[in-house]
């Protein structure tokens, strides 16, 4: 994704929140008879991670909303309005409307999918990897396997700088353009080590670690205040995941 779209997915949803708490006006005792109260039933709401194929929705779920505005609250007629938001994973947003009005008390649920017909790949997706420091790049032995996999030799790993170790060093300083020491310094040794990352992965002496990427998932309803309610600020429920879509 472009930063473009990433500032412009950023600012979208600090408009939502801001909407759907920040923004939050507490009615006089006069007004509060007559308004509702939306609010997400945490306890018989859910959201769910379904997969990573293109056409399965990467979340699902049911969001059930009361209006709890009291006995005097007027019968809701605005319609009101659910949004799903991932802002982390492609910006993804669902919208759900309610077609009939809210009673005083009354519950009403909306099921939801979000992310069906998106690739779901990138660094959004992707779990991020990590390489485990379990390495120390002055010994000798782990410059030999570097210079090994980089096809500079020694097939040998015994961690002594013998006349072949020495014979490769020199290699790889003549192939960067330095001085022939046979002895590498400290930034010959962080080049060889970008340089050899790959393979010494590739060859399974350089373990890595892969840790799940991050996602948030935000369900707001009335996410811009279009309803005026007793409370604007329990409106959203928040979920976090793992997701691992190699």
């Amino acid at each position: 994704m472009k930063r473009t779209s990433d500032k412009k997915s950023r600012s979208s949803f600090k408009k939502l929140l801001m909407a759907a708490g920040a923004l939050a006006v507490t009615a006089t005792v006069a007004e509060a008879k007559d308004l509702p109260n939306l609010f997400i039933i945490e306890e018989e709401s859910s959201i769910n991670f379904v997969g990573c194929s293109k056409n399965e929705p990467l979340f699902k779920g049911i969001i059930a909303v009361k209006n709890d505005g009291g006995g005097r609250a007027k019968r809701l007629v605005v319609t009101p309005l659910l949004a799903v938001y991932v802002p982390t994973a492609l910006d993804l947003k669902d919208e759900r409307r309610w077609l009939n009005s809210f009673a005083p008390g009354e519950i009403q649920s909306k099921d939801f999918e979000i992310g069906k017909g998106t690739v779901k790949s990138g660094r959004n997706f992707t779990p991020q990897t990590t390489r485990v420091t379990n390495f120390d790049a002055r010994s000798v032995s782990f410059q030999q396997k570097a210079l090994f996999v980089l096809g500079y030799g020694p097939r040998d790993f015994d961690g002594i700088k013998g006349p072949i170790t020495r014979r490769a060093i020199r290699r790889f300083q003549s192939d960067i353009g330095n001085k022939q020491t046979g002895t590498l310094s400290r930034e010959e040794r962080y080049t060889l080590l970008r340089r050899a990352s790959k393979g010494l992965i590739d060859a399974g002496i350089f373990k890595t670690e892969s840790r799940d990427t991050p996602v948030t998932v935000y369900a707001i309803v009335d996410p811009y205040n279009k309803i005026a309610e007793l409370d604007e600020t329990d409106n959203i429920m928040v979920r976090k995941f793992n997701v691992d879509c190699r």
